[in-house]
């Protein structure tokens, strides 16, 4: 049931996004994350390193 929901709620979540947008238009806070792609990427590359730090630390 589990991998099920990992794999359904992924695929259901961007397709009816990509419907949403589609019919009603891009909003403005998606065009936000555009003009700041850059900062987003960085912070998520350092969250996952971060995360990761952590999980490794705590299996110790």
């Amino acid at each position: 049931m589990e991998l099920f929901i990992a794999i359904s709620l992924p695929i259901v979540l961007l397709f009816g996004l990509t419907l949403l947008f589609m019919s009603v238009g891009i909003p403005s806070w998606v065009k936000q994350f555009k003009r700041n792609s850059s900062t987003v990427w960085n912070f998520g590359i350092v969250a996952m390193g971060t995360i990761t730090v952590i999980i490794y630390l705590s299996n110790k």
